[in-house]
């Protein structure tokens, strides 16, 4: 026989980290799972051993034998310590569908906002962010942010900001960065500014890179920006050597392919190539050493040219199909 969970719980829920289940549930006895889950529930509140026995039904003195175990594998930790590493097994980071179809009823938000004032405090700015008024839809979905993808006041708050700022206030779109953030475990505001720091250097680069373009720049896409990325920071290769290797591309296929330009500047950076005259001397000595001969010791190519070229902006035009 088989078993579902009842649908129709999902009107409020939290976080259970992933090394819960796939480290601990063969290792922790009962008490000390329902210990944990008390203290998932209530992850924003500082509690006492007297507090979670309440909560719980349990003695005082065995809720502080179950908390001790959580300590000793370093889920928990007491106030006034440092947070403990946690093991590299143990930090993966959650994966989160979109939030459930079933959401709290009017009634548990209003209930929630009237025991809450953090929570009022968010409707009121989320208000202010948007400038308009926010109905129970949005404030259900606002609040499931903070219980199913743990994320606080603050960083919604945050999150918001960023959509609007990209003309992006639909809570469709909201509701998917927020899924993101919660998987990536941005869930503090140093988090959210560092993140949103790398983002708007990467938007830079994009732009820095199809600046370069009279006409047909490329799209943008994931894939793209990955191998950009990995070229300009990774690879430390100049956007002048980049654009070199894209007009290679577009004469020798006459197609954009990145991983084709991928093939190209990671040849260049194992030969030690770092700017595009060092490129089109390298490709004249390998016509040199194919020909056996060599032009009363002229290059075959002009550095100059080649350095104008290089710095001009890339006009792209596929050619015509021979009729």
């Amino acid at each position: 026989m088989s078993y579902k969970m009842n649908s129709a719980i999902w009107n409020g829920v939290f976080v259970v980290p992933n090394c819960v289940v796939d480290e601990h549930i063969k290792k922790a006895g009962g008490q000390q799972v329902k210990v944990l889950l008390f203290l998932l529930r209530h992850n924003s509140e500082s509690l006492d051993a007297r507090a979670v026995a309440k909560g719980t039904g349990m003695d005082v003195g065995d809720v502080k034998d179950a908390m001790s175990y959580w300590k000793e594998v370093g889920l928990i930790y007491e106030d006034g310590e440092t947070p403990p590493e946690v093991m590299a097994a143990e930090k993966t980071a959650p994966t989160f569908k979109a939030l459930p179809d079933v959401a709290p009823t009017y009634e548990q938000v209003a209930a929630r906002t009237l025991e809450d004032s953090n929570l009022r405090a968010l409707f009121n700015e989320v208000q202010l962010k948007l400038g308009r008024t926010i109905g129970y839809g949005e404030q259900s979905q606002l609040l499931m942010m903070l219980d199913y993808y743990g994320l606080p006041v603050e960083v919604i708050l945050t999150l918001i900001e960023y959509c609007v700022s990209r003309e992006k206030s639909k809570f469709s779109y909201i509701s998917k960065v927020a899924k993101d953030w919660g998987e990536r475990e941005i869930n503090t505001l140093e988090k959210a500014d560092a993140y949103l720091r790398e983002l708007k250097s990467d938007e830079c680069l994009w732009k820095k890179f199809v600046s370069n373009f009279t006409v047909d720049a490329p799209n943008y896409t994931v894939k793209r920006f990955e191998f950009l990325k990995h070229w300009h920071v990774d690879n430390k290769q100049s956007m002048e050597l980049i654009l070199y290797a894209y007009e290679i591309m577009v004469e020798r296929i006459d197609k954009v392919s990145f991983a084709y330009m991928n093939s190209i500047l990671e040849s260049w950076k194992v030969d030690g190539i770092k700017k595009p005259q060092d490129a089109m001397a390298a490709a004249a000595k390998r016509t040199y050493n194919l020909a056996g001969t060599n032009t009363a010791g002229k290059t075959s190519y002009d550095s100059e040219k080649v350095k104008e070229k290089a710095q001009a902006p890339i006009e792209y035009k596929r050619k015509k199909k021979e009729e």
